[in-house]
């Protein structure tokens, strides 16, 4: 994956990184990772229960680049956000092993985990702005097109996802998925540190819950 040089000149504090890993074995859902998610639950309800969430200073941060988006995060909220309410009121979301891990990773990091099926990416994908409303149907279905400048993810012939709304119905994670890139985005004052972190847990839960192999991984 490369990132565009706009976004850095839009949006000096961004940072993105990513994971290719091949030979991933989709299952619904993995003993491992459901004892992880109970250890990370645990700990999230510890340090955030009985804190207001608007008052985490990791929520203003990306409720404050939704704005700067030009998106309001209280009709759709940034995914950490969504993700720990979820998480403090135990109806954290399962999918598969492989979603679940990304989503389990940027609960824990506060950085923003997506994942993407490399088969159906066409040529390289690039973390730029967008120039231009440009629609893409989302995971839900619903038809959808970023604002001028927001951060999104293209490949050479469509979006994969846009900062605000999600990830792209193009390139779901399926039942014969095999091969996956993992795309990880911070927002301001999330640290480089934690962007780090986050690969390196996203990149553990791919090997040993979804027996994956790491290609490639970097922090940009």
């Amino acid at each position: 994956m490369k990132l565009d040089s706009l976004v850095r000149e839009k949006y000096p504090e961004f940072i993105a990184g990513y994971v290719r890993v091949s030979g991933v074995t989709i299952e619904p859902s993995v003993e491992g990772l459901v004892e992880r998610k109970r250890e990370i639950f645990s700990d999230l309800k510890a340090r955030y229960g009985a804190v207001p969430a608007l008052d985490i200073s990791e929520v203003k941060a990306y409720r404050a680049f939704f704005k700067a988006m030009g998106a309001d995060p209280s009709s759709y909220r940034p995914a950490p956000e969504f993700l720990l309410r979820r998480a403090l009121d135990d109806r954290f979301p399962a999918v598969n092993n492989v979603v679940d891990s990304c989503l389990l990773a940027t609960v824990e990091n506060w950085v923003v985990v997506g994942v993407y099926d490399v088969d159906r990416v066409k040529g390289q994908a690039v973390t730029t702005l967008a120039a231009e409303a440009e629609p893409f149907e989302l995971i839900d279905g619903r038809k959808v097109s970023p604002k001028l400048d927001e951060i999104i993810l293209r490949d050479d012939e469509k979006l994969l996802s846009a900062y605000t709304l999600g990830d792209a119905k193009a390139t779901l994670i399926k039942p014969e998925t095999s091969n996956v890139l993992m795309v990880l985005w911070n927002a301001p004052s999330v640290s480089r540190e934690r962007v780090e972190n986050a690969l390196a847990a996203v990149s553990t839960y791919a090997r040993k819950y979804c027996g994956g192999h790491i290609d490639e991984k970097a922090v940009l």
